[in-house]
């Protein structure tokens, strides 16, 4: 067989199952509709209803679509599109302050005296304070944010011409009564912490870095020349959320709340960190020179910080008149004692008269389970429940070095009553310390001067009663070492001295809303949408996506209504 005859052959096989096929379509199609006519309207019924649905499903997801990316369109034009992905979320602010923040009833006005790119580029810590300050704005609408520059703003600046306002400089401000307005100036030395070395080398030259700031003129002159001196290993973390909250609480308290440290008499402790944490939460703090200079007014709490030497009758009788404060009382005196003292006979007379005397010696713990790593190194969970308002912690637990005990004269005298707040355990003991050198220190083979519970903290009130039967009292707190509002215990996150002294102090002054906020280390970097990027998802979501959504409807609908 030629191919020829193959071909047709194969053509002539085809051609019969196609033609079957033909007739069968057509049998089937006339059999359609020679059905009944209640059957062919139940047909197209389903048919009609599916269609209904489809069309109704597919307007209804539309909607949706748009009534999403109209919400959001309004979420992009009000807020900045910024996600924090830093491994400690240090472009946010921390649980404490949105607390806090949430809760400002009166309007607080923040100025950057800058330009705003010139702002967030200056470094990663401004850019921080920047992000900061708008995530401020967002959770509570009294407070509102402006940048201001000074040589374009000479109108604005003649309203803060009795504040020293420099370059990159910012003034949290409010103004809750017509009569009283009250400011806090940041620096760019307040957005930034320092190393522990560092501030031990400014310590050593009797200086800080606020007044470093100020001998160059400007906090950003300090900066540049401490880093190019120093290199930038001595900026360790971020305090844009802390330096913020705390201006707000300055502000927006009512009854702000005045810290004086008194120096002058060789004082051993090395304050620092508790006057940040003061300053952190809400406290403003100063300092005199109690040889020469009088107690503010103004001043609620009086900080002794271990002097070396002892205190002359004049200076005692300014402490006197303090406490009294002309029969209204409510004053706090803060003693703090050190082992390194010399002998103070004037200042122990003082504290006797409160009921109340420092002893010689160290207090020692027996079993290691209650101290650290020497037996005068102490750990204390012996915690009065006066004036525990704003602990957390459950079982707090207290680290204390080198205590003198604080001992008791008498519980109550007259208008004065003392009582112990801090105590060891009753299987501590006091030891005598040993002079080496002209320093005194820990022999485990010097003389046992008591056995017994000891008290480290103990505090003497002194009361005074008005004619209507009001109670007024002044407060002497006294602290067996200065350690346990030194830098180094204050800042051990595994016990509690911090949160235990600044609720003592909230408590004791009457002052609410004290929190504690951390500075964070800055790791990580920040990812931030340009705004090319962000008009692309601008646009993706109003326009490409709904078109994308509307015609696929429509398709489906198409197809099934010709089904």
């Amino acid at each position: 067989m030629s191919k020829l005859e193959k071909i047709n052959d194969s053509q002539e096989n085809l051609s019969t199952p196609v033609e079957d096929l033909l007739k069968q379509a057509v049998s089937e199609e006339k059999s359609k509709k020679d059905l009944p006519k209640d059957k062919k309207k139940k047909n197209e019924h389903k048919k009609l209803k599916h269609g209904v649905m489809s069309t109704a499903f597919t307007v209804a997801f539309v909607a949706v679509i748009v009534l999403v990316n109209v919400v959001a369109t309004a979420l992009f034009d009000r807020y900045p599109i910024t996600l924090d992905l830093t491994e400690n979320n240090v472009f946010s602010i921390s649980e404490e302050a949105e607390e806090y923040v949430k809760k400002i009833d009166m309007d607080v006005l923040i100025t950057v005296f800058a330009k705003e790119e010139d702002f967030a580029k200056l470094n990663t810590y401004t850019r921080q304070a920047d992000e900061v300050m708008k995530t401020y704005c967002k959770y509570n609408n009294h407070i509102s944010y402006r940048y201001v520059d000074i040589d374009s703003n000479p109108d604005v600046m003649k309203n803060y011409s009795n504040d020293s306002i420099s370059q990159y400089d910012i003034i949290v401000e409010t103004n809750p009564t017509k009569d009283v307005q009250r400011t806090r100036k940041l620096t760019l030395m307040d957005l930034v912490s320092f190393s522990d070395d560092f501030n031990e080398m400014m310590a050593q030259y009797g200086m800080t870095a606020e007044q470093l700031a100020e001998q160059s003129g400007s906090a950003l002159n300090a900066l540049s020349s401490l880093t190019y001196y120093y290199g930038n290993s001595i900026i360790t973390a971020s305090n844009a959320d802390q330096a913020f909250t705390s201006a707000f609480m300055t502000v927006t308290d009512p009854n702000p709340v005045v810290v004086t440290l008194l120096t002058g008499r060789n004082e051993i402790a090395d304050l620092s960190y508790f006057q940040t944490l003061l300053t952190a939460n809400g406290y403003t703090v100063n300092s005199i020179n109690i040889a020469n200079e009088q107690i503010p007014e103004d001043t609620d709490i009086a900080v002794i910080p271990a002097p070396k030497t002892d205190y002359l009758s004049e200076e005692l009788k300014k402490l006197d008149d303090f406490l009294d404060n002309d029969g209204q009382m409510n004053k706090q005196l803060i003693y703090m004692a050190s082992v390194q003292q010399e002998e103070t006979p004037n200042i122990d007379e003082f504290l006797a008269d409160y009921g109340i005397e420092v002893g010689d010696g160290v207090i020692c713990e027996t079993y290691s389970s209650y101290y650290y790593s020497q037996p005068f190194q102490t750990v204390s969970s012996e915690l009065s429940d006066k004036f525990t308002q704003d602990m957390t912690t459950k079982d707090p637990q207290l680290l204390i070095y080198a205590s003198r005990p604080v001992n008791l004269l008498f519980e109550e005298k007259g208008r004065i009553a003392a009582e112990a707040y801090v105590k060891s355990t009753s299987d501590a003991f006091v030891r005598a310390l040993q002079t080496a050198n002209g320093q005194k220190g820990y022999d485990e083979k010097a003389e046992t001067l008591a056995k017994g519970q000891q008290n480290y903290v103990a505090v003497s009130s002194r009361v005074s009663f008005k004619d209507e039967g009001e109670s007024l009292y002044s407060n002497v707190i006294v602290l067996g070492s200065e350690q346990i509002l030194g830098n180094r215990y204050l800042q051990y996150s595994q016990y509690q001295n911090r949160e235990y002294m600044l609720s003592l102090l909230n408590g004791i002054t009457h002052k609410t809303d004290g929190i504690v906020i951390e500075p964070k280390v800055i790791e990580g970097n920040l990812f931030d949408l340009t705004d090319s990027q962000k008009n692309v998802l601008k646009w993706t979501f109003i326009l490409v996506i709904p078109v994308i959504v509307l015609v696929a409807g429509i398709v489906i609908w198409l197809r099934r209504k010709n089904r």
